[in-house]
């Protein structure tokens, strides 16, 4: 069983057939035991006749036959599985993500392949409703303005502040590791409620905001509610340990990425799940204290906890699990569609 793949070059190492690398993701979707994509049975055999194909198996109870592939947006593949695998390390092991021109220099395949093996995998990282659990104890919030034309283009100009055109992302953190974002229409309480409702249980969070207008009466539905006040250079209160710094580094990842990556990028094509999935799928793997003494001979003290990522095999297995139902097809205007949906 592979516990960890370190590089592209290690899992063409530990993978020396494609009939390998069928039974890591055999292992890693069904941990729990081989299951039928079509029905969900647990009852299957596999097909060994001279004319079958690797890795298919047949369902005693629907009658339909199955691979590892099946109903996933891997479905029908032509391409060697280790290829797959090795975008999938590509894209979770890259803080930024990937570009396709890069992956498929990297892979061996042209772009247009990229370009939907980049898709696919996104794909499964999109989370259906009720599948997280809702974030718990001290929650933060903020929205920023993000994408638009970039600066350094002839004739381009955005707008400072809530003027701009620029689409708007709200974004729940909580302080222990988890996150939530989506692109909203505005920053009315009405917009912003409903989708807040969604990520959190009322009744058991104490919710961390900045000054914004829309938040006062949104915090009066919390178990509690303490803000700081950004245009008196608050940020941060020792005494109520309110601050949105969180929220503002889940922001600052998203940024980063269309600095980085995704260059121009407007509302409709922002997608905010592959940059939240690698911000929860971390870990504390220590905590660094820095002490200091003021000019005036105050000694201070602040503690910061170090993350990291989860080893990339572990990230694998949460993304394959959900897999299953996820597919990702070509549409008849050569984009992607999600059949069923």
């Amino acid at each position: 069983m592979i516990t960890e793949l370190k590089s592209i070059p290690d899992i063409w190492k530990r993978m020396p057939s494609e009939m390998h690398a069928r039974r890591f993701l055999e292992n890693l979707i069904w941990s729990t035991g081989r299951h039928c994509p079509h029905c969900g049975s647990v009852a299957s055999s596999p097909l060994r006749g001279k004319t079958c194909r690797p890795g298919l198996y047949q369902c005693r109870d629907c009658r339909l036959q199955f691979t590892v592939t099946t109903l996933t947006p891997m479905h029908s593949t032509k391409l060697d599985l280790r290829v797959w695998i090795s975008a999938m390390f590509l894209v979770l092991t890259s803080s930024k993500g990937i570009s396709s021109v890069v992956m498929a220099r990297l892979l061996g395949v042209n772009q247009k392949t990229a370009w939907k093996m980049g898709h696919a995998i996104r794909e499964m990282m999109y989370y259906r409703n009720g599948e997280l659990l809702p974030l718990e104890d001290i929650v933060e919030v903020d929205e920023a303005y993000v994408g638009g034309a970039p600066k350094s283009l002839s004739g381009a100009y955005n707008k400072r502040g809530k003027g701009t055109a620029k689409p708007m992302i709200f974004v729940a953190a909580s302080r222990d590791g988890q996150a939530r974002a989506r692109v909203v229409s505005d920053y009315k309480r009405t917009t912003l409620e409903p989708v807040l409702l969604e990520w959190v249980d009322p009744a058991t969070i104490s919710l961390m905001t900045d000054g914004s207008k829309s938040y006062i009466g949104l915090g009066k539905t919390m178990a509690d509610h303490q803000s700081v006040i950004h245009s008196r250079k608050e940020y941060a209160n020792p005494e109520t340990g309110a601050h949105v710094n969180t929220a503002d580094a889940v922001i600052s990842q998203v940024q980063r990425a269309l600095v980085g990556v995704y260059h121009n990028l407007g509302g409709q094509h922002l997608q905010l799940d592959e940059i939240v999935w690698r911000w929860n799928h971390r870990e504390p793997v220590r905590e660094v204290v820095k002490q200091w003494t003021t000019r005036a001979g105050v000694a201070r003290e602040k503690s910061t906890t170090i993350w990291r990522p989860i080893p990339v095999v572990d990230q694998m297995r949460v993304l394959l699990q959900g897999a299953v139902g996820k597919q990702v097809r070509r549409s008849k205007e050569y984009g992607l569609c999600r059949p069923l949906c």
